[in-house]
């Protein structure tokens, strides 16, 4: 049993590996066939791709009654997202801050965490209260299609202008739409597999997890939400490397925002009783990621860029969250 459960670890990471490539190389050039910025795709289309693996764990623990995981899965996504995802990318180069990520998408995250505390004050996020977030999550995509298109061009960085691209922008409408098409084929199949190897890590890894006898709320908050966040880890490392540091820090901010406004709205509105919220997970680990949201607020206003040095500051604040939940559970 031992044996399947690591080949399903071992092949999730390789999924993940394989559709993080194809949804970097896909949405790259996506944004500058459809004349985008790579910080807007970053933040909606890339961050709703990888973004449907937490969506499809809430969905299915929403339905089946594991509130604890569904809302520790969000919480525990969006820590790892904001404190290891871009800590993560920080070690292999510095991460350069644009003025709408400090000035609008940052505080639209940092709202979100808050409207996901007060929603949560009550002990269940309801119906209404993932009604409310779906109408946040619409504005918030209209706003940023806006800025999107207003910076357009300007914002895309020398490294994607190789000579093929440029000939491919330069070309007729005609071609251009089937650039657009074939990306947006690559893009869905990056995705695809990015959602088919988080089902196989998750898999394994909660059934390892329960081997330990760890509680199903701090198997959300650990091995689910950093299971599903690989996506946005792996997507963010790739653009890292090629130089899209736009696509690296945008999607681990529209992702955060997106866990709440998107997965944990539809998800509060398609449960049948509203999602119960555990008062230990608002004890601790709600107000910590709301700290998280300000902290990341903080660091990438300074210098508007994430040197290695505070990314790995990020790391070892999630290694110690993470390592007191384990403590605490009597997982070790």
């Amino acid at each position: 049993m031992n044996g399947i459960i690591a080949l399903q670890i071992l092949g999730g990471i390789l999924l993940l590996l394989i559709g993080g490539e194809w949804v970097v190389r896909g949405a790259s050039r996506l944004a500058i066939a459809a004349k985008l910025s790579p910080l807007f795709v970053g933040l909606t289309v890339v961050s709703l791709g990888t973004s449907a693996p937490e969506m499809a764990v809430s969905f299915a623990t929403a339905l089946r009654g594991q509130a604890d995981i569904t809302i520790g899965n969000v919480v525990g996504s969006n820590l790892f997202n904001m404190l290891t995802i871009v800590g993560f990318s920080a070690l292999f180069a510095p991460l350069p801050v644009e003025k709408q990520i400090t000035r609008f998408d940052v505080p639209v995250m940092i709202a979100a965490t808050i409207a996901m505390l007060l929603a949560s004050w009550n002990g269940v996020i309801g119906r209404f209260d993932g009604i409310g977030l779906i109408l946040i999550m619409i504005a918030y995509f209209a706003v940023s299609y806006r800025l999107g298109k207003q910076s357009g061009e300007a914002a895309i960085p020398d490294e994607l202008l190789s000579p093929e691209i440029l000939e491919e922008a330069a070309t007729s409408l005609g071609r251009r739409v089937a650039v657009i098409l074939w990306q947006l084929v690559l893009l869905s199949a990056g995705v695809a597999a990015l959602v088919y190897g988080c089902e196989l890590f998750v898999d394994g890894a909660v059934s390892m997890a329960r081997i330990l006898g760890v509680s199903e709320l701090v198997i959300g908050l650990t091995i689910v939400s950093a299971g599903t966040s690989l996506p946005e880890l792996v997507t963010s490392v790739a653009a890292t490397i090629k130089g899209e540091r736009g696509i690296a820090i945008g999607t681990a901010v529209g992702s955060t925002t997106l866990n709440i406004v998107a997965v944990l709205g539809i998800t509060s509105v398609i449960a049948p009783s509203g999602l119960n919220v555990s008062p230990d997970i608002m004890a601790l680990d709600m107000p910590l990621m709301v700290i998280a949201a300000l902290l990341s607020w903080v660091l990438y206003r300074t210098g508007r860029t994430i040197v290695r040095w505070e990314g790995a500051l990020m790391i070892l604040m999630y290694c110690g969250y993470v390592g007191y939940l384990l403590k605490t559970s009597g997982a070790f």
